[in-house]
């Protein structure tokens, strides 16, 4: 089975209608540059990127190791200084934001990374995982806590009881749910899914993408959903944004860029893809 076969498997991971197109974009990312500094010598990761996602959209930003994708990911999510440009989210500046403002924003700003281990402490168990950011940024009661954690545990489709266990009691693809769960608990806006399926066996990458789709429809979040594989956000995004080498190649909707991609690095990664139809890297 190809990860084309994979992500065909049902029609649920078909792109949703979610999109609020009126009105200024969640999060509007300006001619932002990052620059990683070894030795007092700045290596540029990422040059003058641009990019919008609106509320309940997902944009796909797409490209090989080594391209900037995830710099850019961390950027946004304020883990990785910008040098230069902005990062608006819902229309305020967050570029530097720090300290309260950014512990602020992650109630609205999240994050599902390739390893859900790295999120996922094996000393806690499931339910004190969940758990921890309410107890950080609110002060309910308790009852209100266990009744967050069943809730968004029935939404990623693992049962309640789950919340006893350790993360060690449950397989890859178990784990990774857990771990949208996390993201999910403060009810975010935003997630950031960093290559959130790579690391899993093609049908349950599958059955991953088919949650975040149906997670999207249920709750209007918007994705940033970073991706080496043209094939894994084909029927998740709306939008595309290729870069290489730290720069942006090419972007628009899925549909103008896979039926008629103009960079020759994007028709690569069509046929690298097994996209059918995709025209040779030569071409043009």
């Amino acid at each position: 089975m190809t990860t084309t076969d994979a992500t065909d498997a049902t029609d649920a991971t078909d792109a949703t209608d979610t999109v609020d197109a009126t009105g200024r974009p969640l999060l509007d990312v300006r001619g932002l540059s990052v620059s990683y500094h070894r030795r007092g010598k700045g290596t540029p990761a990422i040059r003058d990127v641009s990019l919008d996602i609106r509320p309940g959209e997902t944009v796909a930003l797409v490209g090989e190791s080594g391209s900037g994708k995830s710099t850019l990911g961390r950027a946004v999510l304020g883990l990785t200084p910008a040098t230069r440009g902005t990062i608006l989210f819902d229309g305020q500046d967050v570029t530097h934001a720090g300290g309260a403002r950014r512990r602020e924003l992650s109630k609205s700003v999240q994050a599902v990374f390739q390893d859900p281990n790295g999120s996922l402490n094996p000393a806690l168990t499931v339910g004190q995982t969940l758990a921890e950011p309410l107890l950080v940024h609110s002060r309910d009661e308790r009852s209100v806590v266990l009744e967050r954690i069943r809730e968004v545990l029935a939404l990623v489709g693992l049962p309640g009881e789950a919340a006893e266990r350790y993360p060690r009691q449950f397989s890859g693809g178990q784990r990774q749910r857990i771990a949208i769960a996390r993201a999910l608990v403060m009810s975010p806006r935003l997630i950031v899914c960093d290559e959130p399926v790579s690391a899993l066996d093609l049908s349950v990458q599958a059955q991953v993408l088919n949650l975040f789709t149906t997670l999207q429809r249920e709750t209007g979040v918007s994705y940033l959903f970073i991706s080496h594989d043209l094939a894994v956000v084909r029927h998740l995004a709306q939008r595309i944004v290729v870069l290489y080498r730290g720069d942006v190649v090419e972007k628009g909707t899925t549909e103008e860029v896979y039926a008629d991609a103009q960079h020759p690095y994007t028709r690569r990664l069509l046929a690298a893809a097994g996209i059918e139809g995709a025209p040779a890297p030569s071409a043009r």
